[in-house]
């Protein structure tokens, strides 16, 4: 999981895409029943909206998942509809957030693995149209109610708080960090399950990772010169919000904290 900052997105929408996204809010709000509004979301310039927003977006947003931070081992990267815009998984009563369909800040980019249901021998997952809350009482289910009363029941990448409950044991599979409360605890194992997040493969990805600061600290602790800014390149580099699985690293070089360079590094929560 990484934190988004907002700002950074919106400093890069265009007028001419507000414009479009503005046009096509007006034309779903008009639409006469769900039937309607289902049309309206399933149209060419509909898609082209959202696929546009992920192409004016800089690259350091785009060059990993929002929830999973992988890049090439779990496929593609479209736009997700945080609240899903045509259904609520649990929930018959529900007609999806439509309304949301057109707003940015509804958005998160997504991988594959974390977008779509997937199912394996060991693991399942995909967010589909899950949207899980603490209090269902406060769902909303029209443009008229206050969607600011929920609080979702998962990690939001645009919650400055929700990526540090996230962490990794010894094997490189997720689980909530030690300090979590009980409802913390909750929202971390939804995420799991929700993303996808203990799948096989990105789960030796992070251990490989594990593996790779430690034989790194061995270095870094060493009396050759040359071996030490070696292994401080490295950990600054891996531990960049734009690098694969870079909360992984924070994670696992968190233990060595001690070591001054270490620290200097991490510099974080």
């Amino acid at each position: 999981m990484r934190w988004i900052c907002k700002d950074d997105i919106e400093e890069c929408l265009t007028e001419e895409w507000r414009n479009r996204s503005e046009a096509a809010l007006a034309d779903i709000n008009s639409a006469a029943s769900q039937g309607e509004r289902k049309d309206i979301l399933k149209k060419a310039t509909s898609i082209a909206i959202w696929r546009d927003f992920y192409n004016l977006l800089p690259d350091g947003l785009k060059k990993k998942c929002w929830y999973c931070e992988a890049e090439e081992i779990r496929s593609d990267m479209p736009v997700d509809h945080f609240r899903p815009k045509g259904k609520v998984e649990n929930d018959i009563k529900h007609n999806g957030y439509w309304w949301l369909a057109f707003d940015w800040r509804n958005y998160r980019c997504a991988c594959t693995f974390c977008n779509s249901r997937r199912i394996f021998e060991e693991t399942e997952g995909g967010k589909a149209c899950k949207f899980p809350l603490v209090d269902p009482g406060t769902r909303a289910y029209s443009p008229r109610d206050n969607v600011n009363a929920e609080v979702p029941n998962f990690l939001d990448p645009f919650d400055p708080d929700d990526f540090k409950l996230l962490w990794f044991d010894g094997d490189g599979l997720p689980e909530p960090k030690s300090s979590c409360t009980e409802e913390q605890k909750r929202k971390v194992a939804n995420s799991v399950g929700i993303f996808h997040l203990n799948e096989q493969r990105i789960s030796r990805k992070r251990n490989q990772i594990r593996l790779d600061i430690k034989r790194t600290i061995e270095k870094l602790e060493s009396d050759n010169a040359e071996d030490v800014r070696e292994a401080k390149s490295y950990l600054r580099r891996i531990t960049r919000d734009t690098e694969m699985l870079s909360r992984a690293a924070c994670v696992y070089l968190s233990p060595y904290r001690y070591i001054p360079a270490v620290k200097e590094v991490l510099n974080t929560d």
